[in-house]
Order: structure tokens, then C-alpha cells, then sequence
């Protein structure tokens, strides 16, 4: 695997677990889960994890004197 996937997977990861997590332990506390709250939450993480590749390729891709368009992911910071 290439290390800018496993870094993107590994922020993807991060999301799910700072995120998603909380959300589902909420609603089952609750005892209804708001499954509208949870796909937004893994929206969220799968644009995350889309800047992190674009990003993470980017980086990889660009050279001294040219830097790629990807290296500011999706939100171009």
C-alpha cells in the first residue's frame, strides 16, 4: 500500500472514532438512534478522508520547483 492511503485511512479512523462513536453510545443510551446524525457524521469522515488522500498525494507528487494542485486537499488551505 502506498503511504499516503494508509495515513488517509488512518485519519478516517480517527474520525470514526472521535465521532461516530459518541454519537451511536448516545443513541442507544437514549434508546433511538437518529441514523440522519450518524450518516452525516460518516459524511463527514468520508470528506475528511478524501482531503487527506488528495492531500497526502499531492504531497507526494509534487516537486521542488512545482507544487501540485492536490497538496491543499479538497478545501485548497
Amino acid at each position: 500500500m502506498n503511504e499516503y492511503l494508509i495515513e488517509s485511512l488512518k485519519e478516517l479512523l480517527r474520525v470514526v472514532l472521535l465521532a461516530a462513536v459518541p454519537v451511536l453510545i448516545m443513541g442507544v443510551e437514549n434508546g433511538l438512534v437518529d441514523w440522519k446524525v450518524v450518516s452525516t457524521v460518516a459524511l463527514v469522515a468520508g470528506l475528511r478522508f478524501v482531503d487527506k488522500l488528495l492531500h497526502e498525494w499531492g504531497k507526494s507528487n509534487s516537486t521542488k520547483k512545482e507544487e501540485s494542485w492536490a497538496t491543499k486537499g479538497l478545501t485548497r488551505f
